[in-house]
């Protein structure tokens, strides 16, 4: 019943995705990033239909994918990356909503946000640039973040050359839009920070804290401990992180030690280094607000 859920939710999200792409970013050229973002520019380019670069692409990168990550990696990718190009194709006769760049670049964001958000809840993800981060964080130790970063800049700069100047910056409005959506429902769904104890065998301490350390860019705190019947030594290690982290969070473990035992508590308030900070006095608010 769990998996039947979790597909569910990945259908619907990338359903929501492809159809805000054939409705609102496509018939007005907004190419906002992603794979999607980019079919649309290079079928611009070639005269191709986007959905057929979407496959090809796609297929392109899982082949390459699991020479790079193997099959185990590419298997959890594999389910949204094609379904992107499958709803996209299907819906590609659907009539646009709008012919007003700025409408479509607002609600498309909207719409992509939202359906990003159910399928990371769905602990899915739509493939394209995330499997090439993965390639380039596992050859070249770059971010995930700042690879998907560049790689979505450049398909706006690519849409600003091939379509306008102006389509890049409606592009740019799409993309803004798409990242609060996602943040707001991310905030939604989990209100607070979590902190979580992990409790595995020593062999696997390293492992589990340096992918903590790199994938997730969190900082963690180390406790001895020993079990109360075995009484072999293990490690517990306690990390505060952002409720949206916690799926990539148990992803991680249970690839690493599918024995680890993980306890997760809410923490209300968090101050220090990477989350917020005490509220700031009135005066300084209004001296932000006015910066603004």
């Amino acid at each position: 019943m769990y998996h039947i859920k979790q597909y569910s939710f990945l259908a619907l999200g990338t359903f929501i995705i492809a159809v805000c792409f054939n409705l609102l970013q496509s018939p007005n050229q907004i190419a906002s990033g992603g794979l999607t973002g980019a079919s649309l520019v290079l079928g611009d380019v070639f005269h191709i239909s986007s959905a057929i670069i979407l496959w090809a692409a796609t297929l392109v990168l899982l082949i390459g994918g699991s020479c790079f990550l193997g099959i185990h990696t590419i298997l959890k990718n594999i389910i949204g990356s094609l379904l992107i190009p499958f709803f996209v194709y299907a819906t590609k006769e659907l009539p646009p909503l709008t012919h007003d760049p700025l409408l479509a670049a607002i609600y498309g964001g909207l719409g992509v946000g939202l359906g990003l958000a159910v399928v990371f809840r769905a602990e899915g993800n739509t493939g394209g640039f995330t499997l090439i981060a993965q390639i380039l964080h596992q050859k070249k130790a770059i971010k995930h973040s700042t690879s998907i970063m560049v790689m979505d800049a450049v398909v706006m700069i690519a849409g600003g050359i091939v379509f306008s100047p102006e389509k890049a910056l409606y592009a740019l409005i799409g993309a803004f839009v798409t990242r609060m959506t996602m943040d707001y429902m991310v905030r939604v769904q989990n209100q607070n920070s979590k902190v979580a104890y992990i409790i595995s065998s020593l062999e696997f301490e390293k492992q589990i804290s340096e992918s903590i350390l790199t994938e997730l860019d969190r900082g963690l705190t180390k406790l001895s401990g020993s079990g109360g019947y075995t009484n072999n030594e293990r490690t517990v290690m306690v990390t505060v992180l952002d409720s949206s982290k916690i799926t990539k969070l148990r992803s991680l473990i249970r690839e690493i030690d599918p024995q680890a035992f993980i306890i997760l508590c809410e923490a209300t308030e968090v101050f220090g280094e990477g989350f917020t900070h005490p509220v700031p006095a009135p005066e300084q608010k209004l001296i932000s607000s006015s910066a603004i």
